[in-house]
């Protein structure tokens, strides 16, 4: 009875009391306000991994903001760019219409480096790289320009430097901001020392780096048989750096800073983005702000980096075998673990767990043991849950989801070129992408109404329906109520549904009806005004 009663509404298209404004769709966040320097903040990776770890699960448990939606979202349901995230593929028409369009393979093997050449060599190292678990120096080029320089660990050419091109091109086409980055390869004399060059001790202190020193810095960088070594050089991000921002909470001394970052959709996204390509380093010692003008006019840019930790690979070294599937301290499994005695054992506890992994780690060392058959959406964790991530809702699950599934093999084989991997590890990591976002999507695209892309082609209302163009099962039927809606038509990439003409503020609520489910899934409800010059999007209720 009370599904009947609730496909009888759906029919009847119930007015929601939600109302959009007759006006343009907000695609631009306004935070580029000149304000003063902000102060910089401190990297402290002990406090932040205890914070993390210990009061941050306890917050979630006892909290009462989980579940609040997103608060930076526009009229459909969508983020504008911003100084966090900007999106490459989006087109807007005049009414409100939007499409994504394809990047080029040479967009994508570019990513954030555009039209900016690489390193022009050669590189005269000024400091050995502190902080991170790597090798690596800053050095400038024969141009002047500055970089961080990247090395992979022995034995494991490729885990770090191609992880880190690749998914930042990945992370580039989604929309994030990332640094420009390159693979470049080293000859012995492609290498100078600067006379200041200095290097830190375990304090964090300066001092000398002398000839000597830099010689057995570099004794311990892989290379092959010609002595080449083959480094990750991430350009100097412009500005003036000051230091991470936090995950959670406001920056209070950037006015522009008016969301939570708890509550920011593109930071919640951003856990599914790093759900597809195994980003479990997301901790807030790898993001960056920087603050770009001259004091007193310019604003801050937010970063993230060092997306290396992705695919395999985290460290250093293949990550270990809990890895994705739990954190660093997760009470309620210890306590579990203390009540039963242990009895109750982890999908990734038990040796043939650990000899599967290693055998991965061993085939393919450039990317460890990432895998899709052994991936769980539902329980895909960082080392430490993320404060946005686990406010994640199903609209912003469906937003983040978007991103990964925007990708073409096209695009994909582009950005995976640029990691120069072994013919079969290339293959691999292109299989396992594609085979962990069809488990995503299966796991979270039923969630809200995956019907998305609306626009107007003479007298109807068009759509795309995400879970057919992605091959999830059958489309089944749509059903359309609203003043004025007609016949339903089915196309290549969704539905269309005939309008009557009817002037004013108009509302259609659409759903899909899948095959061997027993009632519509969730409904969208589309907002649009009719003029007469035509028919323009405002709004989008999921």
């Amino acid at each position: 009875m009370k599904r009947a009663l609730a496909i009888a509404l759906l029919l009847a298209g119930c007015t929601p009391e939600v109302r959009f404004a007759d006006r343009a769709i907000l695609w631009r966040e306004p935070d580029t306000a000149p304000i003063p320097l902000p102060k910089r903040r401190d990297n402290l990776p002990n406090w932040i991994g205890l914070r993390d770890a210990v009061f941050l699960p306890a917050d979630r448990e006892l909290a009462l903001d989980y579940g609040r939606e997103s608060a930076n979202v526009n009229a459909l349901d969508d983020v504008g760019d911003s100084t966090w995230f900007s999106d490459p593929r989006r087109v807007v028409d005049a009414r409100g219409q939007l499409r994504l369009r394809a990047l080029s393979p040479a967009e994508m093997a570019r990513g954030a480096m555009g039209d900016e050449d690489p390193p022009v060599l050669p590189l005269t190292v000024v400091r050995a790289k502190s902080g991170g678990a790597n090798l690596g120096f800053v050095a400038t080029d024969a141009r002047g320009r500055k970089y961080q320089i990247k090395i992979d660990p022995p034995g494991y050419i490729g885990m770090d430097t191609s992880t880190e091109v690749v998914v930042s091109r990945l992370a580039w086409a989604s929309g994030w901001n990332v640094p420009a980055e390159t693979l470049v390869d080293l000859a012995p004399g492609d290498l100078a020392l600067a006379p200041d060059a200095t290097r830190e001790d375990a304090y964090g202190h300066p001092l000398p780096l002398s000839p000597a020193d830099f010689a057995e810095y570099l004794r311990h960088c892989p290379t092959d048989a010609h002595g080449t070594l083959r480094v990750l050089a991430s350009r100097w991000i412009d500005g003036t750096i000051l230091g991470p921002f936090a995950w959670f909470g406001r920056r209070k001394d950037d006015p522009n800073d008016r969301v939570p970052h708890e509550d920011r959709r593109d930071l919640r996204g951003f856990g599914m983005f790093s759900m597809w390509v195994n980003n479990i380093d997301t901790l807030e010692t790898n993001t960056l702000d920087s603050y770009v003008g001259a004091p007193g006019s310019g604003h801050l840019v937010h970063y993230q980096q060092d997306v290396g930790g992705s695919f395999g690979a985290r460290g250093g070294a293949p990550i270990a075998y809990w890895m994705a599937s739990d954190i660093y301290f997760a009470p309620s499994r210890m306590l579990a673990a203390i009540l039963t005695l242990g009895a109750i054992r982890q999908p990734w506890e038990g040796e043939a767990v650990r000899t599967r992994r290693a055998r991965l780690a061993g085939q393919f060392p450039e990317i460890g043991n990432f895998d899709a058959a052994h991936f769980d959406p539902h329980d895909w964790h960082p080392v430490l849950d993320n404060p946005a991530f686990e406010r994640q809702t199903a609209r912003d699950r469906y937003w983040g989801l978007k991103r990964v599934l925007a990708f073409s093999p096209e695009e994909l084989h582009a950005a995976i070129g640029t990691g120069r991997y072994r013919p079969k590890a290339a293959r691999r990591v292109y299989d396992v992408l594609l085979a962990r976002r069809e488990k995503m999507a299966r796991a979270f695209l039923g969630a809200v109404a995956p019907l998305d892309f609306f626009r107007f082609e003479r007298d109807r209302l068009c759509f795309d329906d995400l879970w057919t163009r992605e091959k999830l099962g059958g489309a089944g039927r749509y059903l359309a109520s609203g003043d004025g809606v007609g016949a339903i038509t089915e196309t290549a990439s969704g539905a269309c549904v005939a309008l009557a003409p009817r002037s004013g503020y108009r509302i259609v609520t659409l759903a899909a009806w899948r095959p061997g489910m027993r009632h519509a899934g969730p409904p969208v409800r589309v907002h649009f005004v009719e003029h007469p010059d035509g028919r323009r999007l405002i709004g989008l209720e999921r």
